[in-house]
């Protein structure tokens, strides 16, 4: 990461049960994240696992995208594949099934 202020990042970002927990209700439903790009800039992406979601193509692909520490999702908003770093996690929230109208943030976190 370049040279930038200091963000106040999740404090499991890091955890490995942590990361199994969210990969798992990715593939449930949706969520928001907030992170800092590698240039400095902070993001939120909306972005689901679940593979009635994804193009059929692309189901049997998910195993092969995974890097240690990065987390490859499908962008809802941009409608196609965006990878995060872990350790540039500021905020998760889960958002439930993808049914539920996204603007109506769930209460559920996962800390």
């Amino acid at each position: 990461m370049p040279n930038v202020e200091e963000k106040n990042f999740h404090p499991c970002r890091n955890d490995d049960e942590w990361r199994k927990q969210v990969e798992q209700m990715l593939t449930t439903g949706n969520a928001k994240f907030h992170f800092q790009k590698v240039n400095g800039e902070l993001r939120d992406m909306f972005c689901t696992l679940q593979p009635s979601v994804l193009p059929k193509e692309y189901n049997s692909l998910l195993e092969s995208k995974a890097k240690p520490g990065v987390l490859v999702v499908w962008d809802i908003e941009n409608n196609g594949w965006r990878s995060l770093r872990y350790e540039s996690v500021i905020g998760f929230k889960f958002l439930g099934h993808l049914e539920r109208d996204m603007e109506h943030e769930s209460t559920v976190r996962v800390e």
